[in-house]
């Protein structure tokens, strides 16, 4: 793993700076925040606040490579930030309140002010003094910050807000978007390779864990393969692809600071914020499901989060009723997601957790990927996501 020098660093910035010279967007500095590890991330204090924002003081400055930002020998297709940019622009006019038992929170996307094609970079909305969710569960003060109920309601409107985007982008008056930012072949390419086709390697390393499964997770591995390489076809499939975030887990969902409470004052919704689109495509629903459920689990299981279960409790009921193939499909790539955590780490440094938990996780992981396919609905109520198999919340 190479990254960039420091002077390489502190030459992309300067550049950046300069570029940004003789805009609206000028900045007297860039402070590169953390967390991000495809782009280059600045937060920029602007010369003079931004007319069309407010008094806002800064925003957010993001700049896309042909490779990794973390590392320089990973490539990575530049074309990402233009589907972003197209995303971004459809999204802003797709602010959605989420109105649960009375109280109310608005999910927003960043609005994308400048787009330089030359450099890819990008000038995004600052959502200033907000946390993200992964932050947030991981931290000595999260029964502070989501007191009581407040885990439940948290999952239950980021649950309820992606239902609703779902349904928006399958709607035909999307069909436009669909057609030009589902062509993100490089995401589509770069999700399969960190979870499909990593999956059966990273079980490989700990072959104990695999118990005579390894034909059926074969067969998993070469359907979905071939579904991310497939066309980008909808008809007939009960309605479960389609435009999809693709990266939706706690590190993109941000709270404001502060103990999380919803409004209950309609006119004044409480904010939440989803951010870094760039790997918005065409796929299976179940991905953004799915992938949510593991990253929620994940901290439960390593770093026993307590949290993290309610969370996931109200984002299922949030989500809605689903089609039992819908639901089999989620269990199926939650499993592969957990599974990946293995791969989502500094794979030279040492397992960051005793084997015995590591070696659980992986079971976990395997046993819902096996029982997703197999559609084993009485094992999979008795799963870390087994109040998705309740009656009432699959369709009939």
């Amino acid at each position: 793993m190479a990254p960039p020098t420091e002077t390489e660093e502190q030459t992309l910035v300067q550049q950046v700076l300069d570029q940004l010279a003789g805009s609206p967007y000028a900045c007297s500095a860039l402070t590169k925040l953390s967390g991000g590890t495809a782009n280059f991330l600045y937060r920029g204090a602007l010369k003079e606040p931004l007319s069309d924002g407010g008094d806002t003081g800064t925003v957010i400055v993001k700049v896309s490579t042909g490779f990794v930002a973390i590392n320089k020998d990973f490539p990575l297709d530049v074309s990402r930030c233009e589907f972003e940019r197209s995303m971004l622009s459809a999204l802003d006019g797709f602010p959605k309140t989420i109105s649960t038992s009375g109280r109310h929170v608005i999910v927003k996307a960043p609005k994308i002010f400048s787009f330089d094609e030359k450099t890819h970079t990008q000038v995004l909305q600052d959502f200033a003094d907000t946390t993200d969710v992964t932050t947030i569960l991981e931290s000595p003060s999260v029964n502070e910050t989501l007191p009581g109920s407040s885990p439940a309601s948290l999952g239950l409107s980021v649950g309820s807000w992606l239902r609703v985007f779902h349904n928006w982008a399958a709607e035909p008056a999307q069909s436009g978007l669909a057609s030009k930012v589902g062509a993100n072949e490089g995401m589509r390419k770069l999700k399969c390779l960190v979870t499909y086709d990593s999956f059966i390697e990273i079980l490989g390393r700990h072959p104990e864990v695999i118990e005579g499964t390894m034909d059926i997770l074969k067969e998993v591995q070469a359907t979905m393969q071939n579904e991310f390489t497939g066309p980008q076809a909808t008809e007939r499939d009960g309605g479960v692809h389609g435009l999809i975030h693709g990266d939706f887990w706690g590190g993109n969902i941000l709270l404001p600071s502060g103990p999380w409470s919803e409004s209950q004052d309609p006119a004044k919704p409480t904010d939440l914020f989803v951010i870094d689109w760039e790997n918005v495509q065409f796929g299976h629903r179940a991905v953004d499901v799915g992938g949510l459920l593991a990253d929620l689990y994940e901290r439960n299981h390593f770093k026993g989060v307590e949290a993290s279960i309610p969370a996931m409790k109200g984002f299922i009921e949030g989500y809605g009723p689903l089609s039992e193939d819908l639901a089999y499909r989620v269990a199926v790539h939650a499993g592969v997601h957990l599974i990946c955590w293995y791969y989502r780490r500094d794979r030279n440094a040492p397992l960051p957790h005793p084997l015995p938990r590591v070696l659980a996780a992986l079971t976990i992981g395997r046993g819902l990927i096996v029982k997703g396919w197999a559609k084993d609905k009485a094992w999979l109520q008795t799963s870390i996501i087994g109040s998705m198999f309740a009656d009432e919340n699959l369709l009939k």
